[in-house]
């Protein structure tokens, strides 16, 4: 089996915010991966980058991936830093997301070819569905909002949740976070589990004293609570705070991770398919954490992709559901799997299992 096309597109899709109902587009991107054998798969990058994203690969990677055998992902990017570039190796940024979006497919093509779904080829360690917490707390929701939603994704059986910090004045007011917060866990009581994510916009003091105030509240982790996932950091607060830390490095690679979970600055590791160089990467970094007893989350969302990734591995934990991602993948999928009751139920079918929206995706392409 060979590959014989593959195009990158870009997105722009309409949808309805979460809750608000309010109009908005998202932007993101699709690359399609054709073999000889008839085979065809796809991989997806985030809005961020996304322009760069494209031409990676439709100049670069593309050119270099034609007449390769798609199941071998370890000999393709091996050669890809020898025909490309090194920078190959340490897939971050762009480059990461290239990487990323086109493993993903080389993937999907291997679970056709193969007739098994990925989190099977990638290790099986769960089967029908995996662990999810569900990304519920945008800063755009005024805190009416925030608590009214909260309660309705609970009744709808919902658990773990997550919140995103507002981290007003760019950081410097933590009482802002420290009320929508202290509202929330008043709101849906003691028992359903509730995750912070600071998406790394605290410096190391106002962390430190926002994870201080936010103890009482009993908080199952905080990811990324200062600044570029700053491992000194990071490692530093950790033995500040009682509530455990979440992060993936900054470069996202596995030699980036190592340090993150060599120098103590994580109780949970995370990764992302998308961001990080695809499941070839991924597996890797999943492995890095097992050897030190941390247990595997996705962080970032786009839960379809990353729920294959925790399903296949022995130590992973969740993956996240995420409330806007669910928007956009009703548009560009035909009935994507939704989380229920901290579950993400995983198509059985080969690959990622899930039928595109061919007409979705003509209409929505820029050109």
């Amino acid at each position: 089996m060979k590959v014989t096309s593959v195009q990158a597109r870009c997105l722009t899709i309409p949808i309805k915010f979460p809750f608000t109902e309010k109009s908005r587009t998202e932007g993101m991107l699709l690359v399609r991966v054709e073999t000889d054998s008839g085979n065809i798969g796809f991989g997806i990058s985030r809005d961020t980058e996304r322009y760069a994203v494209r031409e990676s690969i439709n100049r670069d990677i593309a050119p270099f991936l034609l007449g390769k055998d798609p199941i071998c992902t370890e000999k393709i990017w091996e050669d890809a830093c020898w025909e490309i570039g090194m920078s190959y190796m340490s897939k971050g940024g762009a480059i990461g997301r290239s990487i990323g979006a086109v493993d993903q497919a080389l993937w999907d093509i291997k679970g056709k070819a193969l007739g098994e779904p990925i989190h099977r080829l990638l290790g099986g360690a769960s089967t029908g569905s995996v662990g999810a917490y569900t990304t519920f707390g945008f800063n755009v929701y005024s805190l009416e909002e925030l608590v009214e939603l909260a309660q309705q994704i609970v009744q709808d059986g919902h658990d773990p949740l997550k919140y995103q910090a507002v981290a007003a004045n760019r950081g410097q007011d933590i009482s802002v976070d420290v009320e929508r917060i202290k509202a929330v866990r008043e709101a849906i009581g003691d028992k359903t589990r509730l995750i912070v994510d600071c998406n790394g916009k605290f410096d190391f003091t106002h962390a430190r004293e926002f994870l201080r105030r936010i103890e009482p509240y009993h908080i199952t982790c905080v990811d990324h609570p200062v600044h570029v996932r700053d491992v000194r950091l990071m490692a530093e607060l950790r033995r500040c705070t009682e509530i455990p830390l979440a992060a993936r490095a900054s470069g996202e690679n596995q030699w980036d991770n190592r340090e993150m979970v060599i120098s103590g600055a994580v109780d949970i590791l995370h990764a992302n398919v998308l961001d990080a160089g695809g499941f070839t990467e991924c597996l890797k970094v999943a492995h890095l954490a097992e050897l030190f007893h941390l247990p595997l989350a996705t962080g970032g969302g786009w839960y379809l992709q990353n729920g294959q990734l925790i399903a296949g591995v022995r130590n992973g934990w969740l993956t996240e559901f995420h409330l806007l991602r669910e928007r956009i993948y009703e548009v560009i999928y035909v009935d994507p799997p939704v989380a229920r009751n901290g579950r993400l139920p995983l198509p059985d079918g080969p690959g990622f299992g899930l039928t595109l929206n061919e007409g979705a995706i003509e209409e929505y392409t820029e050109h």
